[in-house]
């Protein structure tokens, strides 16, 4: 089965890079990391491959929902990092997961965002105001912070009145596009890519405590893993305390308590 265009761009680009740099294109490891973890699986990665002389790191950032699919699809995958443990329990089923690596990786927190400028509402459920007429929030069907959105939407007994106001986006760092460029009134994102875009969007409100299914991301290596013994060094040194703390230092939580 074909690569993904899309990935196998960033596939090609990758090994370039590799010939570029003198390391072995054998060695390059494919992390699918959901959108938000972009900048804080880079920094791991780049901690990782230090220690790992001849091993590259590849961070392929998307939608959760899209990387899942690419996954089904036959893309040659050796971590997958999810923002949510839906998808991993649906590759789990179809038997695509190295049984017993499937570990939750760390939380996070879901806030209201606004353009720079813009007041944001007091509280989530302020979000009903009618100057709020278009907000942003990830496809529920792809996007996990989509799920999460509607479901404290729900909670604060607004969905209804703002659910044809929603504008879907394809990943939490197009929501932020939408909302830093004055395209949406407001968006619901992480807490994480709030505190990336800085300067570009101004953060509200978190949604209240228990309107939502816990946000938790989960890292899994993949059975078929090209680079099984690099996939799972690298898995070794996310789940650590030096990964941890690298996750961390961009404002990720310890995974809740099972």
């Amino acid at each position: 089965m074909s690569l993904p265009r899309a990935l196998g761009h960033v596939v090609v680009a990758a090994l370039l890079g590799c010939a570029a740099t003198g390391v072995s294109a054998s060695e390059t490891v494919l992390v699918s990391a959901a959108a938000s973890l972009k900048e804080a699986v880079r920094d791991a990665a780049g901690r990782f491959e230090a220690a790992h002389p001849g091993v590259k790191v590849v961070v392929n950032a998307a939608a959760s929902g899209v990387l899942l699919r690419q996954i089904e699809e036959g893309a040659p995958v050796d971590l997958f990092l999810s923002a949510s443990p839906e998808e991993i329990a649906r590759l789990e089923r179809a038997g695509r997961i190295e049984a017993g690596s499937s570990r939750p990786l760390a939380g996070n927190r879901l806030v209201v965002v606004v353009p720079v400028g813009s007041d944001p509402p007091a509280t989530f459920a302020g979000l009903a105001a009618r100057r709020f007429d278009r907000i942003a929030a990830g496809n529920p069907r792809t996007v996990p912070a989509g799920r999460y959105a509607e479901q404290a939407l729900r909670h604060a007994g607004i969905l209804d009145a703002v659910g044809k106001r929603l504008v879907p986006g394809e990943s939490v760092r197009q929501v932020l596009e939408y909302v830093a460029r004055g395209e949406a009134a407001a968006g619901l994102v992480y807490a994480t890519d709030a505190r990336a875009f800085a300067g570009k969007v101004r953060a509200g409100p978190e949604a209240p405590e228990g309107s939502h299914d816990p946000i938790v991301y989960f890292a899994a290596a993949l059975r078929d893993a090209p680079h099984p013994q690099s996939a799972g060094a690298l898995l070794a040194f996310l789940l650590s305390d030096e990964g941890r703390g690298v996750l961390a230092r961009r404002g990720f939580l310890p995974p809740p308590p099972p």
